[in-house]
């Protein structure tokens, strides 16, 4: 029987370039069908042992052949002049054995990082909606010259020297799996200038700043150096707290130590219609659900190796097998794969319990084709049947779960940037910022220093670093604090990402526009988002002259009856719809915002209160999900802004 897997588990797969037991060996990123900077000095880097010389000859016109002597950790490093845009290519590395890189391109290279809203591959992910289009653009994904390499989720304490991943031609099998706005960034790219493009996905989903900002560049800001050196007290505080309500939560879980047991009667339990993320009778459910499904095995099962595959589970769980517990883990986009521990599988009727808790918003399975299953290591998968559920307790009737007072910090630095950072690449595109609204106002100096501290890691203070403003969407109660940011933090956090194009070389998009549903974190438009990232990438660093920025705030002036505004890239001033501008609210010195009504006049603009107040501030687009409808001349959407300095709802939350 062939092993069949499941499309995002055969996508990770990671195939080493080298042969394990060779004394010459490169990082994942250097490997078969890579795509080098073009007219750089790119870098080569590797191990080999202690003292041996390491000699890379490539194969273009004109190539100066290099080398280097391993140092005493057995690490090498060349740099290598390239070409203008071409290949393919190859490069033999000559130590005492030979590597060689085929397939090599040479043209332009981009790292594209985030959260959930970056890595969101162009396949359907089973349980949520595909973006726009999918499967056309799926199917017209031939490009050869357009090169992915996928970073794999990975955590560390300290930097690492290598990720997993490979390289890969775009094609539509390749693709499915890659990030949407990566990809249509890319593909612009790829029609404009005519070069092989080279990208780097590395992002995972719910992933705050800090994650992605190294341990010395979060020291070196007062505000943060203070919270880590308070962590180790810190994080016993924590578990002693989280321990006791733990407790006290699964005392109240109707089916803690019970429902796990295989020879219960779940017979009045509720079938599954779909099984995915939560709908119909459990859509606004907070708490925990407990699944049981049959896994019907032949008697060759009985002593095979063997793992269950679960997908993604939004947020939490933990798995039995026949009554054993095989698995626990959390992370709404955290692959669940549980290795069948010996003589747990038997013929015949196998029960699988899931306990799923889901702390807010969504809850359940996020599944690829064939997942759930029970996966052979030698060839073959069972699906199991007949889900039922359960729900073992509602999140409202337990007691508050303790804020995690203890903050992870430069784990996905260290295992997915850092050891990326010998690669010469031509810049960078982010989009995240969702995780942090709560937070927004330590944004402000966050976001500037982790873009800071990747120019520093990569050697090149004057790199690109074009970003996605956060699109409008209901946070609600999805923020643990929204208590405390009540109805505007995302405003904040878009205008502290604004703030960020203070650093040269920095283009932000702006994606109030293209929103279509503000109850989904994730817009299903992705084309225009890449498409526009591509834009600012024409711009900085190719040179082209093109519109590619939205209007932005410049200055506001008081003058009699109203205040006027002046902004930045406001050539042909016009609504989207062709409707009266919206989205401006204003206020005077009682700091009261009502209604205003905004006019154009040429390239400025005149806003009044609707009810003809003195004002002295204006706000623009102040929301979690406004959707205003101011636009230049090239369609491009205006960025919020207001003209006032004063507190904001997020000022006091800290990290």
């Amino acid at each position: 029987m062939k092993r069949r897997l499941s499309p995002l588990i055969a996508f990770c797969c990671v195939l080493s370039p080298i042969v394990a037991s060779a004394d010459v060996r490169l990082p994942a990123v250097l490997s078969d069908g890579m795509v080098l900077q073009q007219r750089a000095e790119a870098r080569l880097w590797g191990w080999a042992d202690p003292g041996e010389t390491v000699a890379i000859k490539p194969s273009w016109p004109d190539a100066v052949p290099a080398s280097a002597t391993a140092d005493a950790a057995g690490r090498w490093r060349v740099t290598l002049p390239t070409p203008p845009a071409g290949g393919p290519f190859e490069i033999a590395i000559r130590g005492k054995n030979e590597v060689t890189l085929r397939d090599v391109l040479i043209g332009e290279v981009w790292i594209c990082s985030g959260q959930s809203n970056m890595e969101w591959p162009i396949g359907r992910v089973r349980g949520a909606p595909g973006i726009d289009n999918f499967e056309a653009e799926i199917a017209a994904a031939d490009y050869p010259r357009i090169r992915l390499f996928h970073v794999e989720r990975a955590r560390a304490d300290a930097p690492l020297d290598d990720v997993k991943g490979r390289w890969q031609p775009c094609s539509p099998r390749s693709v499915a799996e890659f990030s949407a706005v990566g990809y249509f960034f890319g593909r612009r790219l790829h029609r404009e200038l005519d070069v092989p493009i080279g990208l780097v996905q590395s992002a995972w989903g719910g992933t705050e700043i800090e994650l992605w900002t190294s341990r010395d560049a979060m020291r070196a800001q007062p505000e943060f150096r203070e919270a880590i050196d308070r962590l180790p007290q810190d994080q016993k505080i924590h578990e002693a707290d989280h321990a006791e309500w733990r407790l006290k939560f699964e005392a109240l879980d109707a089916g803690w130590n019970r429902w796990h047991d295989p020879g219960i009667d779940d017979s009045s339990w509720t079938p599954v219609r779909n099984l995915g993320l939560w709908d119909e009778a459990l859509a606004n459910f907070d708490g925990v659900v407990w699944y049981r499904a049959t896994l019907d095995l032949p008697p060759e099962w009985r002593d095979l190796s063997a793992r269950v595959e679960l997908g993604a589970i939004d947020d939490e769980d933990i798995t039995w097998l026949n009554g054993e517990r095989i698995g626990a883990s959390s992370g709404a986009f955290t692959q669940r794969v549980y290795a069948v521990p010996p003589g747990v599988l038997k013929p015949g009727v196998n029960r699988l319990v899931v306990r799923v808790r889901d702390r807010g918003w969504h809850g359940g399975f996020r599944l690829a084709p064939n997942q759930p299953a029970l996966v052979a290591e030698a060839g073959g998968l069972v699906q199991p049947t007949q889900w039922r559920y359960k729900i073992g307790l509602d999140q409202k009737d337990a007691p508050r779960e303790p804020a995690a007072i203890v903050r992870e910090h430069s784990t996905l630095y260290n295992a997915m940037i850092a050891p990326l950072a010998p690669l010469r690449i031509r810049g960078f595109i982010w989009y995240q910022g969702e995780s942090n609204v709560v937070r927004a106002r330590q944004y402000r100096a966050a976001f500037p220093a982790m873009i800071r501290d990747w120019r520093s890691a990569f050697g090149d203070d004057a790199l690109p670093f074009h970003f996605v403003q956060i699109a409008p969407f209901e946070y609600g109660g999805l923020l643990a604090n929204a208590s405390l940011a009540p109805g505007c933090a995302s405003a904040e956090l878009r205008e502290a990402q604004a703030l960020a194009l203070e650093l040269p070389h920095t283009g932000m998009v702006v994606t109030s526009d293209i929103t279509s549903n503000v109850r989904d974190i994730h817009p299903a438009n992705k084309q225009d988002v890449g498409a526009r990232l591509a834009g600012l990438a024409l711009a900085d660093p190719y040179g082209r002259k093109l519109v590619h920025s939205g209007p932005r705030f410049r200055e506001a002036n008081r003058e009699a009856g109203g205040i006027r505004i002046r902004l930045h890239d406001s050539d042909g001033l016009k609504t989207r719809d062709g409707t009266e501008l919206s989205g401006f609210v204003a206020a005077g010195e009682d700091r009261e915002f009502v209604p205003a009504v905004a006019k154009i006049e040429g390239s400025e603009l005149l806003v009044r209160a609707a009810d003809g107040r003195e004002i002295v501030a204006v706000r623009f687009g102040w929301c979690d999900a406004c959707i205003p409808n101011l636009v230049n001349g090239a369609g491009l959407p205006a960025a919020p802004f207001r003209t006032d300095t004063w507190p904001g709802a997020t000022d006091a939350i800290r990290w």
